[in-house]
């Protein structure tokens, strides 16, 4: 269990630096008993102990988490709407526990406050901070003062709410340690399909029977063909620029995130996944601040776009008619930008068009293609032009539905090699998997016999993998097939409860192939390098404990409080 913790500490860092405003959110967005407050007039700003929570004290308590939100990541929250309701979460949450510090009578030491203001501004004047961060956003000094004040006090309540988390003995300590960086040495049996693909035999009539079979699987789906306008985010690189050199606040948010770095996240390594230095480091902070600007301003060049096609009869030379798909490559053209044509695509292949740079995450490059595939969809032949966007990684996209091609069923003649490349893995698949069943149980009866894993092997021509050192908390596998997650391995070894010197039975894990795994050695740990990290380590337990204790108490005190968020406005259809 704290093994999966573990891999996630950075995180379990920020809840606690943060004072777990993000488990704050978690309460309101899965406990399905709270409900939010009712009433257009009260609980418009939430609800607790049965009373609308007043304006002015949602508004101070607003304003801090603004600030924090700032502090933590040395950037104004956005105004899309996954980031209003979380800083609206926020908010009610701080209003409960600024509360709370009063209900239980926490007072924030001078002292504490003042520690609290060199963390985080060092030696700057707070008319500095106020003139510099603070005015552009409607806050001043006196906001930033209290917001302190609140924060030491909730420090305190939350370490007086998780005080059992630092009942942690050393020994409790070591024993887990032990558990979960125990390293384990393991040999693989590998079966996979293509390795049988050889040993397929096909017969005569069977590729045939196959297909009618399957048919299903080779009908091709109506497709779309889509036109599209791109607003690539480089093209506004100078207008970021501009943007970057009008800002006071840029070099401060530079090092803010800086000194907040976390050398697994890509602004602290190069290509070759080496360490940046500081200025090498900042330079990449700097460039995506710059992305994230041209970006803006590709969006707002794409809705200038978008709105002119929706009122054409503003536009000269344009079909007073909005609906028109003549006016998508006329109004293209005279903006001197080029109307690109996809190929056809369906609702699960195509749009390789909208493929992400090599930098980008993969997420980005399917995200895009999904809400292409989502806005294609909603388009019609008589409303064939999307006037909004469709915002990717590094560009935006206005699209307009070009065709259809009518769904089809292809002839065996038409598409014979892929069927029979398709019967001949199905073959191959089936057979491997017999092979490695008939293998594991040969191994299982083999062990306790007496033979050597690597003799059964030897026995049946098959040349065993050994895997790299691994234990619980190891996250990947170094220099070592790709197709094999060590969470698998982990997972087989948790739950088979494998001793040395013992075997699993075959395991088919996808319709790549199976493997049997021999658990050959658990060498013994060195006591002196567990003493040496357990320190570390029982800092690390104590911050999960912390933050299990106090999601314990802040859900149980949550709903004693009956906290309710405020009611949203639900837009009506017309």
């Amino acid at each position: 269990m704290f093994g999966t913790i573990r891999k996630h500490q950075g995180w379990l860092w920020a809840i606690i630096i943060a004072l777990m405003a993000i488990s704050l959110i978690f309460f309101f967005s899965a406990d399905a008993r709270l409900s939010r407050g009712q009433g257009d007039s009260e609980g418009g700003y939430g609800m607790m102990n049965g009373k609308p929570i007043p304006g002015a004290q949602s508004l101070e308590a607003k304003k801090e988490v603004l600030i924090a939100h700032f502090l933590r990541s040395g950037q104004w929250p956005g105004n899309d709407e996954q980031t209003s309701r979380s800083i609206e979460n926020e908010t009610i949450s701080r209003v409960f526990l600024i509360q709370k510090l009063k209900d239980m009578d926490i007072h924030s030491g001078d002292k504490a406050v003042a520690a609290m203001f060199h963390e985080q501004i060092r030696e700057t004047p707070l008319t500095e901070l106020e003139d510099k961060y603070l005015k552009s956003q409607g806050l001043t000094a006196a906001d930033y003062e209290r917001y302190v004040r609140h924060e030491v006090g909730i420090r305190q309540l939350v370490a007086t709410a998780s005080v059992s988390a630092k009942l942690i003995t050393a020994s409790e300590a070591e024993a887990l340690y032990r558990k979960e960086y125990q390293e384990i040495e393991v040999q693989l049996a590998m079966f996979w399909a293509t390795n049988f693909l050889d040993k397929v035999v096909i017969t005569n009539g069977a590729v045939g029977s196959f297909y009618t079979n399957r048919q299903f699987l080779y009908r091709v789906p109506e497709r779309t063909i889509l036109s599209y306008v791109e607003f690539p985010s480089t093209n506004f690189y100078a207008d970021a620029e501009k943007q970057i050199a009008g800002r006071t606040n840029i070099e401060a948010g530079i090092n803010e995130q800086y000194f907040q770095r976390d050398t697994n996240r890509a602004f602290w390594k190069d290509d070759k996944g080496l360490v940046l230095g500081e200025a090498d480091a900042k330079k990449k902070i700097r460039e995506s601040i710059r992305d994230e600007f041209a970006l803006l301003s590709a969006r707002r060049a794409a809705a200038d776009f978008g709105r002119a096609l929706m009122e054409p009869a503003s536009v000269p030379g344009l079909d007073p008619d909005p609906n028109k798909l003549a006016n998508f490559d006329r109004f293209a053209a005279t903006n001197q930008l080029a109307v690109k044509t996809t190929l056809p695509f369906d609702g699960i292949s195509g749009l390789e068009e909208f493929e992400a740079s090599t930098n980008a995450p993969a997420s980005g490059e399917e995200g895009l293609r999904a809400a292409i595939r989502k806005a294609a969809s909603e388009l019609t032949e008589p409303k064939p032009i999307r006037f909004n966007s469709v915002p990717g990684p590094h560009g935006v996209y206005i699209i307009a539905r070009r065709g259809m091609i009518p769904p089809e069923m292809p002839p065996l003649e038409k598409i014979n090699d892929k069927v029979t490349g398709d019967y001949k893995n199905f073959l191959a698949q089936d057979l491997s998997r017999k092979t490695g069943a008939a293998f594991g149980t040969n191994v299982t009866n083999g062990i306790a016999m007496g033979k050597s894993f690597a003799d059964l092997c030897k026995a049946e021509g098959i040349a065993p993998l050994d895997v790299p050192p691994f234990s619980e908390v190891t996250q990947s596998l170094t220099n070592f097939d790709s197709r094999i997650s060590v969470a698998l391995l982990q997972r087989v070894i948790r739950e088979l409860q494998l001793e040395v010197g013992k075997a699993s039975p075959f395991l088919p894990f996808s319709q790549e192939g199976g493997l049997v795994l021999y658990l050959k050695n658990r060498p013994k740990m060195e006591d002196a390098k567990v003493l040496a990290a357990l320190p570390e380590f029982i800092g690390q337990l104590r911050i999960y404990r912390q933050n299990e204790s106090f999601n314990q108490w802040f859900r149980k005190q949550a709903e004693q409080a009956k906290l309710a968020l405020p009611k949203r406005e639900t837009v009506q259809k017309q």
